[in-house]
């Protein structure tokens, strides 16, 4: 479902924001000065997509709604004393109360209610957690979650795996006209720390800053594993259209009356190109790339062959395309940014070589340029088809030219990989010629226009 408008109240105990997202764009800019809670805003957005709820708690705001496309809404408001920054939500005195305003039906209203002060049932809960999710307690409010491979408050935790829990020991439960509402929504943040990920921590490691791991060579591991998975896939549909390919040839008994001459040589042409693209990023060997056709007329069984055989290579290729539209796209941003060195994908992941031949560690790249592949990779290979993604700052880093060109960028990867943007940013260089998509959030704590 599409949002196209974000209304909060009360936001940092003191503002008040309204922004509005047409469904027909493919991305909103926010501006305004520091401390204004733009980075908040996009926090709060983004833990209600999600459901954490816990976490929404700690964020100090009034109410937030979130209306979409089909006119449903979906509203979120505290009551009783307003919080203050850092809370114990085990101590909290507020409520929250979650309101579904669904396109058609009726509307639904669910309140968390006051959090029980012992802290005895978080507590459990958190045992059961830990003895049941592979976490590992790191520090007296972080656990590193093994699955994921980041590392958790508790609250975070808990909005995580409070669903496995048994229902007596739940931090909460939500209707399940609203949980399935919030099942069919999907969003990704964006943070402005992207260049390091946290490596599985002990209490050997803690602390270590060498321990962890550019994001950089991560990504790259994670390119070369997404193409092995790709590779699977399409090697088992191919074994199946091999498999039936004689059948389907002898059946036909004759070419159908579209496989003439011109259409033969005009889609054996067609997949012959991209087969060369395809070999261009090692998703095919370079062997691979089909020979020329004979320069004669076809006789009527080669034809039956050929469209058979062209019938079944569209399937199989079919399987590597979307791959290779992303790939692709990533390769023209990074290198109209790279000066005097260029980057390559193949199976082991991400090369780079300077204009004289020479090997480039990845990790080598300035902050810049890897900052630019670390968030086009996320983007692109990491972030789920239809989702709403919420950047907070993308110029850090960014050479002004890179900057000014940086909403074009979010404009065809949001052609490739079906996605939308909110972009919170200080630059003007980042909206550059899109002011029309630009909403300044005030400074006063009346509403931002």
């Amino acid at each position: 479902m599409k949002l196209i408008r974000a209304e909060v109240e009360g936001l940092l105990g003191r503002f008040k924001h309204t922004v509005k997202f047409a469904p027909d764009q493919e991305f909103v800019i926010l501006y305004g000065p520091n401390g204004i809670g733009k980075t908040r805003l996009l926090e709060l957005i983004n833990a209600t997509f999600n459901g954490r709820l816990l976490e929404i708690m700690q964020t100090p705001f009034d109410s937030l709604t979130l209306t979409f496309e089909d006119r449903s809404s979906l509203t979120l408001a505290r009551e009783g004393q307003r919080a203050l920054f850092d809370s114990d939500i085990e101590n909290s005195v507020q409520d929250l109360s979650v309101t579904l305003s669904p396109a058609s039906g009726s509307q639904v209203k669910w309140s968390m209610g006051k959090v029980r002060s012992s802290g005895a049932p978080i507590s459990r809960a958190l045992r059961l957690i830990e003895s049941d999710v592979p976490v590992n307690r790191i520090a007296i409010n972080e656990w590193h979650d093994i699955a994921h491979g980041d590392v958790l408050s508790r609250d975070q935790l808990l909005d995580r795996y409070g669903s496995l829990l048994p229902p007596e020991v739940r931090p909460y439960q939500l209707p399940d006209e609203i949980q399935s509402f919030l099942e069919n929504l999907e969003s990704h943040l964006i943070e402005t720390q992207r260049l390091l990920r946290e490596p599985p921590r002990t209490k050997t490691t803690r602390g270590v800053d060498k321990a962890s791991k550019a994001t950089v060579e991560a990504f790259s591991q994670n390119f070369s594993q997404q193409m092995s998975d790709v590779l699977a896939q399409n090697s088992r549909t191919s074994q199946e259209r091999d498999r039936t390919f004689p059948r389907k040839l002898l059946s036909s008994g004759e070419a159908p009356t579209e496989a003439t001459e011109d259409a033969i040589r005009a889609r054996y042409a067609q997949q012959s190109e991209l087969r060369a693209r395809l070999a261009e990023i090692a998703l095919l060997e370079q062997s691979s790339t089909d020979l020329p056709l004979p320069n004669r007329e076809l006789k009527d069984w080669e034809r039956l062959v050929l469209w058979t055989y062209l019938d079944d290579s569209e399937d199989k290729l079919a399987n590597l395309l979307n791959f290779l539209e992303r790939a692709e796209l990533f390769m023209k941003i990074m290198n109209s940014r790279l000066e005097y060195k260029k980057l390559k994908l193949s199976r082991e992941g991400f090369e780079v070589r300077s204009d004289f031949g020479q090997s480039i560690p990845v990790s080598s790249l300035s902050s810049g340029e890897q900052h630019e592949l670390v968030l086009t990779y996320e983007l692109l290979f990491n972030v789920n088809r239809g989702a709403l993604v919420l950047i907070d700052e993308p110029e850090i880093s960014l050479h002004v030219a890179w900057q000014q060109e940086f909403m074009n960028d979010l404009a065809n990867i949001s052609k490739t990989a079906s996605l939308r943007f909110i972009v919170a940013t200080h630059s003007p260089q980042i909206i550059h010629k899109w002011w029309s998509r630009a909403e300044q959030l005030s400074a006063s704590t009346e509403e931002s226009k």
